[in-house]
């Protein structure tokens, strides 16, 4: 049942327009990562992160995003992703708190 529920989410996906329209499992590789500044819970970030996935090019693209300083990435770190052709992607951020 869950390829059904798959194969429905990527084909309303397509039908919106999603940006995130035809996304394979990959991962990202963060090459690297600005150090928190201040004691603030939940901090910007700004990364460098090497995409990889099936049937794509390798890059390495900027990301910005908001962290937990408790669950602060190294450079290194590897982070299960789905990427998709566009270049949109959506990063498991919560495998970090793992």
């Amino acid at each position: 049942m869950e390829e059904w529920v798959d194969d429905a989410a990527a084909s309303i996906e397509r039908l919106t327009g999603s940006p995130m329209a035809g996304a394979v499992p990959g991962a990202v590789r963060i090459v690297s990562i600005t150090e928190p500044a201040g004691r603030g819970r939940f901090q910007q970030a700004s990364l460098e992160v090497a995409v990889e996935g099936p049937g794509l090019e390798p890059a390495t693209v900027p990301v910005e995003v908001v962290l937990d300083r408790r669950h602060w990435p190294a450079a290194g770190t590897v982070l299960p992703a789905r990427i998709a052709p566009s270049g949109a992607m959506e990063i498991a951020w919560d495998a970090l708190a793992r």
